[in-house]
């Protein structure tokens, strides 16, 4: 034997080492693997949805709300970089600048945001908009917006269609990454999440119906985190007091509101009983909110005339300014505040950039207070003592709910916030809980079907193929092998468009096998000697072989580029298949040939 055997066989034996490995996990119902084995080879194969059952979630991602937001982040942008251009302060100061600067730029130039995709940007004194144009907006990384039309120093901006489209496929491939995040972090290794036009499907074999609440209601959640100032320096809700619908109450409270006015009284609304939040927000929208305020809803709990905790709302009116927000957030965990009963918390820890924004952001708003906006609720509003270094915040939750369901939903905003925030919200298309296709019975009869059609072809090749026979059944048991152990590497679940994929695989490493066995046997009946029979039969079977699986991968590039769903599954396991086949029953299988006639030096090689 020479040298360039002995490489090959390694190579083969390692790979079928590793192979085997990599498979041992999930064999752990009948064969249990080490705990080393576990941790190097952590992946295991999944049964899917038609062969288990499972939990199956279709939503669709609101795109529009996406794009709605990203111009309202790029007006934000406009805004300070205006001011700049009017020298109001310098560029490295525009990021960080204050709400005081920002009402002198407002002076000068009003920033309105124009139906969904458009902003409107008016100078008051229309000379100084002689720069102000397309340069100036790629200069300023405002590329995605173009100048729509302009007159008199009246200019409206809208965002470009490509950008558009870009936008939209950007939401959807975000909202795959966030929501497999969230599901990682629950330990549900097996959960299938995909992207399809503006919709996402998520797949988790054998969830029970407690886990499809608890995941429905991780996944759907928007997680969208801000801090904003509270106006406290103006009363909004005392100028439309008289406005309240039946069941909103006027309230007043003292609050610090700066160094300049140590404490002053502002009233709010609110609402109770059963159905408070959509009671009270109906009464809001219909309030003229200046285009640089919000009024939010937040939860207080109030005890009522029996001594229970009922559920009441009250509003907020604040900055929609927001420097720091949950991009910020670098890790999030469950707490207990000791001062309110050991009541759960969920704590903050900040990246840097957050840390040095919420200093800032607390620096300049010492003595007001700080709304904690979870999803345009707010969780909390304390008063700023002192600049808040550190880059910690911490979040408190609804005050009406009990111990338990404060508990549990601090553990699930945990993970939310850990995994970040949907780029936009997700609407419910098509949620079930569902059984298997073939049930237990039909499984069992299906596996025992497959190896009793692999068993017959094994047995047909090794009587009428003989020792080539033999050599090409271990080859598809290598290839079976092979295949599967990629599937646990990379974690893939089986479901039944993949066994057919495989089965079909099976059909096509037996076929390699015949072809090149047929060669062989040619070239003996011509009177070469086993090991020139063996070397020309290799050599001139190959491109045959070659171009069958070729054009069989072909139709499986076809089959993925332009299929869904299961067809997208199957041309994935037959394509892998075809790369095992061709590894299988061209290279492994000379290295065991060459073994035969060049090891073992056989004088008749018996094909059939």
């Amino acid at each position: 034997m020479d040298r360039g055997w002995y490489l090959r066989c390694s190579v083969v034996v390692l790979a079928t080492v590793l192979a085997a490995l990599a498979l041992w996990p999930s064999l752990q119902q009948w064969l249990p693997a080490p705990k080393l084995v576990q941790e190097w080879f952590p992946g295991r194969i999944s049964p899917g949805l038609d062969i288990r059952g499972g939990l199956r979630l279709s939503y669709d991602v609101e795109v529009d709300e996406y794009i709605r937001d990203r111009r309202d982040r790029d007006a934000d942008n406009l805004l300070r970089d205006l001011g700049v251009l009017l020298g109001v302060y310098d560029k490295d100061a525009a990021p960080e600048v204050g709400r005081e600067q920002l009402q002198k730029v407002h002076e000068q130039v009003e920033v309105k945001n124009v139906g969904d995709r458009s902003v409107r940007v008016t100078f008051k004194d229309p000379s100084k908009a002689a720069r102000f144009d397309r340069d100036w907006l790629n200069d300023h990384g405002l590329s995605e917006l173009r100048i729509k039309s302009s007159r008199d120093g009246v200019f409206v901006l809208a965002m470009r269609d490509d950008q558009l489209d870009k936008l939209r496929a950007t939401a959807v491939q975000q909202a795959v990454k966030t929501v497999s995040q969230r599901i990682d972090k629950l330990g549900l290794r097996e959960a299938s999440v995909v992207g399809q036009a503006s919709n996402i499907v998520v797949e988790l074999p054998g969830a029970d119906q407690k886990t499809f609440d608890r995941i429905r209601s991780i996944i759907s959640r928007t997680a969208k985190l801000e801090f904003k100032i509270v106006d406290d320096d103006t009363n909004f809700a005392g100028d439309f007091r008289d406005k309240m619908p039946k069941g909103i109450e006027y309230q007043t409270e003292t609050v610090a509101a700066g160094e300049s006015k140590p404490q002053v009284t502002v009233g709010y609304f609110v609402a109770r009983g059963e159905d408070a939040r959509a009671h009270l927000q109906k009464f809001v929208d219909t309030l003229p909110v200046p285009e640089d305020h919000q009024l939010l809803l937040g939860p207080i709990g109030e005890s009522s005339q029996s001594g229970a905790k009922e559920e009441a709302w009250r509003t907020y009116y604040v900055f929609k300014i927001s420097n720091v927000t949950g991009e910020d957030v670098q890790d999030a965990n469950v707490a207990f505040d000791s001062q309110q009963g050991n009541r759960p918390i969920v704590t903050m820890q900040f990246n840097q950039t957050g840390a040095r924004r919420f200093g800032d952001l607390t620096g300049r708003n010492v003595h007001r207070r700080m709304a904690i906006v979870l999803d345009d609720v707010v969780s909390s509003a304390p008063n700023i003592q002192e600049r808040i270094g550190g880059g910690r915040g911490q979040i408190t939750l609804g005050s009406f709910l009990d111990y338990n369901q404060l508990l549990a939903e601090a553990k699930d905003l945990v993970v939310v916030l850990r995994a970040g925030a949907l780029p936009a919200p997700l609407r419910p298309g098509n949620e079930q809980l569902i059984g298997p296709t073939l049930g237990k019975d039909s499984v069992a009869q299906g596996t025992e079907g497959a190896l009793v059609g692999i068993g017959l072809v094994l047995l047909f090749m090794a009587i009428y193929y003989e020792v080539a026979g033999l050599v090409a059944d271990v080859m598809v048991l290598l290839n079976l092998l092979f295949i599967l152990a990629i599937m646990a590497a990379f974690e893939a679940t089986l479901t039944l468009p993949g066994i057919a994929a495989i089965a079909l695989t099976v059909g096509m490493a037996v076929d390699a096998n015949v072809l090149i066995t047929e060669r062989i046997r040619e070239e003996l009946a011509g009177g070469k000697s086993p090991r020139s029979a063996v070397d020309q039969g290799f050599g001139r079977a190959f491109w045959s072989v070659f171009d069958s699986q070729l054009t069989t991968f072909i139709a499986g590039v076809v089959l993925f580029q332009y299929g869904t769903g299961p067809i997208k599954g199957f041309a994935v396991m037959l394509m892998i298949g075809i790369v095992t086949s061709l590894f299988t029953g061209v290279f492994c299988s000379k290295v065991m040939m060459d073994w035969l006639v060049r090891g073992l030096r056989v004088e008749r090689l018996r094909v059939g």
